[in-house]
C-alpha cells in the first residue's frame, strides 16, 4: 500500500488575509498607546518630583531672604544704637517695594484685561461671520 500524502491545505481566501492584516495592525497601535502611555506617565511622575524640587528650592530662597532682611534690619539697629529702628527701616523699604509691585501688578492686569476684552470681541465678529457664510450662499451673494 502506498501512503497517502497529506492533502494540501486550502490556500487562505484575501479576506482572511485581510482580517489577519487588520488583527495585527490594531495590535500595533494597541501595542503603541501603551508604550506612549507608558512614557507619558514616566515623564508625567519626573516632572511632578523636579516641581517639588523647585518647590523645595523656593521655600528655602525664601527662607534665606528672611533671614538676610533680618540680619540687615539686625545691622541698620547696631548702627542706630537702637535694634526697633532698624527693624523699622526694613518694614518700610518692604513696604516701598511691596507697594511697586503692587502697583506695576495692577496696570499689567488692566491691560491684559483690556487685551482680553478686545480679543474676545475679535472673536465674536468672527463667529458672526462664519455663521452668515451659509446664508450669503443661499442668497447667492
Amino acid at each position: 500500500m502506498a501512503a497517502q500524502e497529506p492533502a494540501p491545505a486550502p490556500a487562505p481566501s484575501v479576506i482572511d488575509a485581510l482580517r489577519e492584516i487588520l488583527a495585527d495592525g490594531v495590535r500595533l497601535v494597541r501595542a503603541e498607546f501603551g508604550v506612549v502611555r507608558a512614557g507619558g506617565i514616566a515623564t508625567a511622575k519626573r516632572a511632578a518630583f523636579a516641581l517639588a524640587l523647585l518647590a523645595a528650592a523656593a521655600v528655602a530662597a525664601l527662607l534665606v531672604v528672611i533671614f538676610l532682611l533680618g540680619a540687615g534690619a539686625e545691622g541698620l539697629g547696631g548702627l542706630f544704637h537702637h535694634a526697633w529702628l532698624g527693624w523699622l527701616i526694613m518694614a518700610g523699604l518692604i513696604l516701598v517695594v511691596g507697594a511697586l509691585l503692587g502697583w506695576l501688578g495692577y496696570r499689567m492686569l488692566k491691560k491684559t484685561i483690556v487685551e482680553g476684552r478686545r480679543v474676545g470681541a475679535t472673536v465674536k465678529e468672527d463667529l458672526e461671520w462664519v455663521t452668515r457664510l451659509p446664508r450669503q450662499r443661499e442668497n447667492g451673494s
